[in-house]
């Protein structure tokens, strides 16, 4: 009759050791990563604990956490980082022949200008990555979504200092649509005479008579003052001089209309003119106006005017003047 207690108590013993260590097991499967973002997450932990560790001048501690730790996450993650990488290769190698036959398009394309075509393509390239970047980490078991909402803080600062980028982006896409100007046209900005060399996502570079590349920013770009020289028809340029007032005007427009001969830089309609723009103190000042159909010839027809004006006027006896006074004492 005393036994029996006993063994009651036994049996109860057994079930509470039962039941205990079944709650050990659930607690350690529990605790155990059953994803990559949980591994990682470990990983990430355990190489801070490791950093500590460094930090407090146990090395070969830090040493045992690290080579274990990292053995056991590759241990566990290396078939989704081989799928990832393929992936990766496959992808890429897809995107770079998308890549090549897009760019042979736009550029057989008669209708889309070539700045357009840039923007197209950079936009292209930018979207292709993030697909790719997001493709690869669903491959390795990472969520991105999750991932970006853990970095969400870190993106509104990011934003915030990204705002001149997406301003300057959408003012490219403002002057592209706007077709103000184009890759190849000559423009006159803050008096700097200068081609359009190149239109990016975020800058304009121009390109000065000195061969130097001027940058600048797509926003400020879209709320400059530009003269654009080859948007029109026509351009007409003004070559000014100066002759003395003892002179006379008809005689020296003759003298210069007559270096306009035969010029096939200029066209014959509007025809080149001579005019008397001012009347100065020591000089009357006139202005040979010729009309060009190329807008890239402006600044050698200045120059190659300019002297030739001044030897015919000198071969014609014509007085060019400089800035004098005249003293007459009674």
């Amino acid at each position: 009759m005393q036994v029996a207690p006993a063994n009651i108590q036994s049996q109860d013993t057994t079930q509470v050791a039962d039941t205990t260590l079944s709650a050990s097991d659930s607690i350690q499967v529990a605790s155990a990563p059953n994803t990559t973002s949980e591994a990682i997450g470990n990983l990430t932990q355990d190489l801070v604990d490791a950093g500590i560790l460094i930090a407090e001048g146990r090395f070969s501690e830090a040493w045992d956490v690290m080579t274990l730790d990292l053995a056991v996450a590759f241990g566990d993650l290396w078939p989704k980082i081989v799928a990832a990488f393929l992936v990766l290769v496959v992808l890429y190698t897809s995107y770079r022949v998308l890549h090549s036959l897009l760019r042979r398009i736009l550029r057989r394309s008669n209708v889309v200008q070539a700045g357009l075509q840039t923007l197209l393509m950079q936009g292209f390239r930018l979207l292709a990555l993030i697909l790719i970047g997001i493709t690869v980490l669903q491959t390795l078991g990472i969520d991105p979504a999750a991932l970006i909402a853990g970095i969400g803080v870190a993106g509104i600062a990011f934003g915030f200092a990204a705002r001149d980028t997406v301003e300057n982006i959408l003012s490219g896409v403002n002057i592209l649509t706007d077709k103000a100007f184009r890759i190849g046209d000559t423009l006159i900005v803050n008096d700097i005479y200068c081609v359009v060399e190149k239109i990016t996502l975020r800058t304009t570079r121009l390109r000065t008579p000195k061969n130097e590349i001027l940058v600048v920013p797509n926003q400020q770009m879209a709320n400059e003052r530009i003269l654009n020289h080859t948007i029109a028809d026509a351009l007409r340029i003004e070559i000014p001089f100066s002759i003395a007032y003892k002179e006379h005007p008809q005689q020296a427009r003759e003298v210069v209309l007559r270096l306009t001969e035969d010029d096939p830089r200029l066209m014959e309609d509007p025809t080149p003119t001579v005019v008397v723009i001012a009347l100065n103190d020591s000089s009357v000042d006139m202005s040979l106006w010729v009309y060009v159909a190329n807008p890239k010839k402006e600044r050698q027809i200045i120059y190659y005017y300019t002297e030739a004006i001044r030897e015919a006027l000198r071969q014609a006896n014509i007085e060019i003047p400089f800035p004098h006074i005249q003293l007459i004492q009674d």
